[in-house]
């Protein structure tokens, strides 16, 4: 059985795109003899990238903080805190007169954050923004390991670069209280018990994330496509436990069932030509990036900023709410189509291809995700350091290594847009158009490896579907 080795640069060597490994030697690139002539220490720059990432923690760590200090409106932490006391106390978590949901996160994560909240207000804020740092630096890590078969010893861009892509996403994910990168980890952390034939504790951990916000459980998809028996068991199992169980102590049977009953109907079933689940105002805003919100957009005639009041839009045609939802279903379906058609067959999956269609997977929970606003693209940290992994792989020069480059280029330069043209690039789905762009490089990688036959050395991926 393999295990995770997170203390040592030893381990396998890294894996090609064909799911074969490098031998030693064969790994250099013109990059590596550059940085080598020039005097360059992994090492130093290893301690320098962890310094700087401990600095970045603490930096994005003092706002909250200080806010909490000085009594001023603290984004979600405000709203968590509360919810955590109404949970524990018995009060109604979920509104039933028809006033928008305050908490729109299932009664799982309501119980959860009951239990933090036990120690106080301001140890409460300490508690989530370490954890937030620890997701950050798990997400860093894990996608490092997923992508190359090893933790440490990697080149210092798999472990910086992409996490600079998405560096203003990870500032909201301090500033809000927002639980995204808590919930990448949790789904890594799945991808990497998986690869190790951990699959009750990949089941348990994709549970989690369902139970803290809902979407992450198009996960489930892929483990019963791969026959992930144990690992969709595990997942079911826990998720009645987290949503039901967790909250019976302090809830009651009754309560905790009227309070699962009540978010289905408003969240998970709530869908209309006004408002997706509980935000009338910001469901089809430019600041929601899903195809759902984007399609809405573009196919009627709705407002691309609700809040604003100001009638903006920005829809290329007009159609009704009927058929808007059938476009929606027939990108859906084609993306669905795309992912199905690149897997490899079982008897030519490796860790590599297994990495890659766990890529693919984030990036079409991300697009079909109903409420997936600018920040969660957080989770962009492990398809781009896939990408990155990918392109140090090809041999240089080549066409396949230039296309790497050029589309990796293609879809940060499409993400980057929001920096200087926010709201036209937002309204128009720049951050769901870098998503795709990424999906179809990742797609296009995932049918070269899975159409070649493993060849010596490489690591075929461990198949628990029993």
């Amino acid at each position: 059985m393999r295990t995770l080795r997170l203390g040592s640069t030893g381990g396998p060597p890294p894996l090609s795109a064909s799911g074969t490994t490098h031998l030693e030697g064969a790994a250099r690139s013109p990059w590596a003899a550059y940085f080598e002539s020039h005097g360059y220490d992994p090492g130093k720059s290893a301690r320098w990238a962890v310094g700087l990432f401990g600095i970045a923690m603490i930096a994005f760590s003092v706002a909250p903080i200080v806010n909490h200090l000085r009594g001023l409106q603290n984004k979600d932490y405000n709203l968590w805190y509360a919810t955590g006391q109404l949970a524990l106390h018995g009060g109604l978590i979920y509104p039933t007169d028809h006033r928008p949901f305050p908490f729109m996160y299932p009664p799982g994560c309501a119980a959860l954050l009951a239990i933090a909240g036990l120690v106080g207000e301001l140890p409460f804020i300490v508690l989530l923004l370490v954890a937030n740092s620890a997701a950050w630096a798990g997400c860093i890590l894990l996608s490092v390991y997923l992508a190359t078969g090893r933790v440490w010893g990697q080149h210092p861009l798999l472990y910086v670069g992409p996490t600079l892509v998405v560096i203003p996403f990870v500032h909201d994910m301090y500033l809000l209280g927002q639980p995204a990168l808590g919930l990448l980890l949790c789904l890594l952390g799945a991808f990497a018990c998986l690869r190790t034939g951990r699959p009750w504790t990949a089941g348990g951990l994709v549970a989690l994330a369902a139970a803290i916000k809902a979407y992450p459980i198009l996960a489930l998809g892929l483990l019963v496509y791969r026959r992930q028996w144990k690992a969709t068991i595990a997942t079911v199992l826990a998720l009645v436990l987290l949503l039901l169980v967790l909250p019976m102590p302090f809830r009651g049977v009754h309560q905790s069932w009227a309070d699962l009953s009540t978010w289905t109907r408003g969240m998970v079933l709530k869908y209309d030509k006004d408002t997706i689940a509980q935000r009338p105002e910001r469901s089809y805003s430019f600041k929601n990036q899903s195809l759902i919100a984007l399609a809405n957009r573009l196919l009627r005639a709705v407002p691309a900023n609700g809040e604003a009041k100001d009638g903006w839009r920005v829809n290329v045609a007009d159609l009704d709410f009927r058929a808007t939802n059938a476009a929606i279903v027939g990108v859906s379906l084609a993306l669905c189509a795309f992912y199905l058609a690149v897997m490899p067959r079982y008897n030519l999956r490796t860790e590599r291809t297994d990495a890659i269609e766990a890529g693919m997977l984030l990036l079409l929970i991300q697009a079909f995700n109903p409420l997936s606003f600018d920040y969660s693209f957080v989770w962009l940290i492990y398809p781009l350091t896939l990408a990155v992994a990918l392109i140090r792989e090809a041999p240089a020069p080549s066409r396949q290594h230039s296309a790497l480059i050029g589309g990796l280029a293609m879809a940060i330069l499409v993400f980057g847009l929001s920096l200087p043209f926010r709201r036209v690039a937002q309204a128009y789905g720049n951050l769901l158009i870098a998503d795709l762009v990424l999906l179809v490089l990742l797609g296009w990688q995932l049918y070269l490896a899975g159409r070649t036959l493993p060849r010596q050395g490489a690591k075929p991926s461990l198949d628990h579907s029993l």
